[in-house]
């Protein structure tokens, strides 16, 4: 069977995500981009889902599963989302 990964909520504290509430099933977590909202849902049968919304509209960028954190990395950057760690001083 293979092995699937989701991001942890301290890695996503650290990219600049908050928690907020969701149904059941779900971990959904949101953060302020440029022009809009960018959000991830995390699902406990470890599916993600990316989701902009941008001037009123809503953009889906990615549903399915990843295999590590590199590959998590690569496709926020694939979405032109930031994949830093943001530091507070």
């Amino acid at each position: 069977m293979s092995s699937y990964y989701q991001p942890s909520a301290e890695l996503l504290r650290a990219f600049g995500f908050k928690q907020f509430t969701a149904p059941p099933g779900q971990a959904r977590y949101s953060r302020p981009s440029d022009c809009g909202q960018e959000t991830i849902v995390l699902y406990e049968d470890l599916e993600i889902t990316l989701l902009e919304a941008v001037n009123g509209q809503l953009l889906y960028s990615f549903q399915g599963r990843l295999a590590s954190e590199a590959e998590f990395r690569v496709l926020l950057r694939q979405v032109n989302w930031p994949a830093e760690v943001i530091t507070t001083s």
